[in-house]
């Protein structure tokens, strides 16, 4: 690793009031020359961040990089800068409006996730000297990708042989040795926009990859092939039930043959029943996801 990173980057969970979501949003920790947070998590758990970082003897944080704006990766970003009001925070530059004034932020927050949504708590503007584009930062040995997809406005942050990639990936849960994957598509999501996404991240050098809801792997080239081929699984199997059932039980039917025919979630039976319900209710957005972009090709 270059002389910028003095450590392995590590992970801090911020337990959610939501069951089967108490592991389930973190933020990475970088160390070294400089101190960098990738995304801050909702409201709600910014005094657990804080605390977690003080007991770590972190005082100061140099930059923060915000992969997406989505409630749970920087819904807490004003009152953590209340703390660390030096910070410089990177993200995508179309989505500082919206940090600024979060008032369509909240709303379709609100809309998309209802009571997780209040769970999470509101948020607060972020002020407009605290905000910086890609283009606004030259940091040495940082490469910034716009990797959408997941959320129309989604970066990657490439530093010292480490991948951060958000939601650009999948979302990975790790159980072991075996590898969770499953594709964060909610509507409305750009296969080929996706797709894109992704090659970019693999014309980079094989390094370790960091997902933005916990866990990494050392190969990012083997983790985003993986992706790459169910995002292509998903597509043919959600075509195929489209085809074949009713609306009424399209998302069922979708997501149990998922189940049972993608690898990648096949370490499903041995998460607890309150991750399970969580990756139903999430598998049920992207499967909308995926049905809303193939009626649109029709």
């Amino acid at each position: 690793m270059p002389k910028t990173i003095s450590s392995p980057p590590f992970f801090l969970y911020f337990p959610q009031k939501i069951p089967g979501w108490e592991k389930f949003v973190i933020a990475w920790i970088i160390q070294g020359d400089l101190t960098i947070v990738v995304d801050v998590g909702p409201r709600a758990s910014i005094d657990s961040l804080i605390a977690q970082l003080e007991q770590k003897g972190i005082q100061q944080v140099d930059f923060v990089w915000l992969t997406h704006i989505h409630i749970d990766h920087a819904g807490g970003l004003g009152p953590f800068l209340e703390k660390f009001s030096t910070a410089k925070v990177i993200a995508p530059a179309k989505g500082v409006p919206h940090l600024i004034d979060p008032t369509r932020l909240w709303e379709g927050s609100l809309a998309t996730l209802g009571e997780k949504a209040t769970a999470y708590g509101p948020i607060d503007p972020v002020p407009r000297e605290s905000l910086f584009s890609p283009e606004e930062i030259g940091l040495e040995g940082l490469t910034i990708l716009e990797t959408p997809g997941h959320a129309p406005f989604h970066l990657s942050f490439c530093y010292g042989n480490c991948l951060f990639c958000g939601e650009s990936a999948g979302v990975f849960v790790p159980l072991g040795e075996k590898i969770y994957l499953r594709p964060p598509t909610p509507p409305r999501f750009f296969f080929e926009q996706t797709l894109s996404s992704v090659d970019k991240m693999l014309a980079l050098p094989d390094q370790t990859i960091y997902f933005g809801h916990a866990g990494s792997h050392p190969n990012s080239q083997k983790m985003l092939r993986l992706y790459r081929e169910q995002l292509f699984r998903w597509k043919g199997i959600i075509s195929e039930v489209l085809q074949s059932v009713s609306e009424e039980v399209l998302v069922k039917q979708a997501m149990e043959v998922l189940l049972e025919k993608d690898p990648m979630l096949a370490c499903f039976p041995q998460m607890d029943i309150l991750a399970q319900q969580r990756e139903r209710y999430f598998m049920a957005n992207s499967i909308n996801g995926f049905v809303g972009y193939l009626k649109s090709l029709s």
